[in-house]
């Protein structure tokens, strides 16, 4: 009998047991249904009125977990699959529902955080630390619509802000690997001005990313270091001014890169990432009126060296002004308007170009037999493309229940995406031929519904959503003859069923689960690669004054590799632990992968091997 098949009915019956758990859970936070979250509308918007599929992770949670980087935490999310090309800082994709990872905005404090030199304006999540973040929010589905009609699902990203009075922390974790990782966290102010920084330094060996590298076997490793500022100002009661900074540099070793002179396949490969965020922001808020106005610029640089000597190097920049004004002058309505003018640039050292888009957006959010319905318009003028319309409705309703509501809520919209400006220079570079090369892009179209059911609170709760979503005129690369980049003439689908529980119990235990099953297919009936049919996670906490602990398993099964082929079935086990030495102190350790799998999730590329790691955390 298989490892798998002997792991598989553990999991599962850890996954089906939230629910029994919950049903005789205490209600611990009677205030849960007021949580607001802000990735939905890009405004404050309670639970209780959202009809789109949302997933939070708070610092609370993130401390107790441990990861070093976001990947690893939006890899327990129901209905995302993280797959990476080895160990940290390796390229990792983000798929939301079964989308690519471009397709997903991720926003820092606000910024978007993508890189318009990469193929397709794809995030690099694989630079994120967890280390000086607040909360993780996450909008799942393909109609991301305040952040542009070509968001396929958001992820929210909100770094440690500034606090009243004086608060300060210092991190520090060693382990297997030769990693290391040193933190430190400030923060104060007065009621008027207040200002918080985050530094974060992370260094690791790494490990032989590549199965094929077997003639050096060399550890690929990777260094990271992560700075984050905010500063607020507060004018009036009403008017606030606030400012942030991000800087991340990441330096990354890799296996199958080319040799600048001979072009032979070599393995002695590295990149380097540097990325510079500023955002500016003045808001006027009062009981009636929530204004924001603000400024924000990301720019990249990316360069790649194979055995020592520069191949490749890009540059990417997106500037943008936006503004937001959300008006609640009667009981039970709030409208919500926004502009975003948008600027973005490439240069890849033979292809210096830039394009404009403006957006348009509104939504009416009014209160509907028992409970919320949204409604929601977005135009976009792109230079290249011209104008498109987008729309979303959601709905949420309480069929039953108080203490613990029964809540259908289902929503439906479409989008597009505009080719990449890297998609476009590719195909008008010189190393773009037939049939890629005569290919006239256009954009892809985009739409897609979801319906769910919950019932419970945030922290008790059950939750199913069957989702269906489909991309017409879909854009790819050209995996056959490398030409460059083409565009399918059918649909690409994905549909499947979402179950998530929470419950806490016994005072001091939590259990978190989800399992996907997610089906897929490209424009010609086959499945698409590495989006496993299920996918699953959950973690076991405990919590008291002096100890925190959690047992983390997770699982993707069925998946297959780019030419069709079944990959592995994959499982990780992880574990944690934090004693309070004093209220000050605390000692932490974790280990990776504690039953050292090694099926891998891309082929030719190694999972993290089992690893420990030791730290202290001392907080005032």
């Amino acid at each position: 009998m298989s490892r798998t098949t002997l792991h598989r009915p553990m999991i599962l019956s850890l996954l089906t047991g939230a629910p029994l758990l919950a049903m005789g859970a205490e209600v611990t936070d009677g205030e849960a249904l007021e949580e607001t979250v802000v990735v939905a509308s890009r405004v404050p918007t309670p639970l209780n009125r959202i009809g789109v599929s949302v997933s939070i992770t708070d610092r609370e949670t993130l401390e107790i977990l441990g990861y070093s980087d976001v990947a690893d935490f939006l890899d327990l999310q129901p209905g995302i699959s993280v797959t990476r090309d080895g160990g940290p800082g390796k390229s990792a994709a983000v798929r939301i529902r079964g989308e690519e990872g471009f397709r997903t905005r991720v926003v820092l404090d606000g910024i978007d955080i993508a890189d318009p030199s990469s193929p397709q304006i794809s995030p690099r999540i694989e630079h994120l630390l967890s280390e000086g973040l607040q909360r993780i929010e996450v909008l799942r589905g393909p109609q991301g619509l305040a952040y542009g009609a070509d968001a396929g699902g958001v992820i929210a990203i909100t770094t440690r802000q500034p606090e009243q009075g004086l608060a300060a922390s210092f991190t520090l974790e060693g382990g297997q690997n030769g990693y290391s990782e040193l933190g430190g966290f400030v923060a104060g102010g007065t009621e008027k001005f207040r200002g918080a920084l985050s530094i974060t330094d992370l260094s690791t060996d790494g490990f032989n990313a590549r199965t094929s590298d077997n003639s050096e076997s060399d550890d690929d490793g990777y260094s990271n270091t992560t700075i984050h500022g905010t500063a607020t100002l507060a004018l009036t009661e009403a008017l606030t001014l606030t400012g942030s900074v991000h800087d991340i540099t990441g330096d990354n070793d890799y296996d199958g890169c080319f040799d600048t002179m001979t072009f032979a396949q070599i393995n002695a490969c590295t990149d380097t990432f540097d990325q510079s965020a500023v955002r500016i922001s003045a808001r006027f808020q009062n009981t009636l009126i929530d204004s924001s106005l603000s400024y924000e610029k990301s720019e990249l640089e990316r360069a790649f060296f194979s055995d020592s000597l520069a191949s490749f190097a890009t540059e990417g920049a997106q500037e943008e002004i936006s503004w937001i004004g959300s008006f609640s002058q009667l009981s039970g309505q709030r409208v919500t308007l926004g502009l975003d003018a948008a600027e973005q640039s490439l240069n890849d050292g033979g292809d210096d170009r830039s394009r404009d888009n403006l957006g348009i957006w509104g939504e009416y959010d009014f209160d509907f037999l028992a409970g919320a319905l949204t409604v929601g318009a977005r135009l976009d003028d792109n230079d290249d493309f011209g104008k498109h319309t987008s729309w979303r409705v959601s709905l949420q309703q309480q069929l039953a229940g108080t203490d613990y509501p029964l809540i259908v809520r289902g929503a439906v919209g479409t989008g597009f995406r505009a080719p990449s400006l890297y998609e476009i220079a590719y195909n008008a570079g010189p190393f773009s031929y037939a049939p890629a090369a005569t290919t006239a892009l256009s954009e892809e179209q985009s739409q897609g519904w979801e319906i769910g059911l919950s019932w419970g609170q945030p922290n008790q709760r059950l939750e199913v959503t069957w989702f269906d979503q489909e991309i017409d005129n879909e854009i790819y690369f050209d995996l056959a003859s490398y030409s460059g980049y083409l565009q399918g003439t059918g649909t690409t689908s994905s549909r499947g069923l979402e179950f998530a529980g929470e419950t806490t119990f016994l005072s001091n235990w939590r259990l978190m689960a989800n399992l996907t099953w997610n089906e897929t297919e490209s424009n010609d009936g086959q499945q698409r690669p590495y989006r496993p049919e299920w996918t699953g996670a959950t973690s076991l906490l405990w919590q008291d004054r002096a100890i925190t602990a959690a047992l983390t398993a997770r699982f993707t099964w069925d998946s297959v590799d780019t030419v069709g082929a079944s990959m592995a079935d994959t499982e990780r086990l992880d574990a944690s632990i934090a004693v309070s030495v004093t209220q000050s102190l605390r000692l932490t350790a974790r280990i990776e992968n504690m039953t050292d799998s090694q099926d891998p999730q891309i082929r030719d590329y190694n999972q993290i091997p089992r690893a420990a790691y030791l730290g202290v955390r001392y907080s005032i």
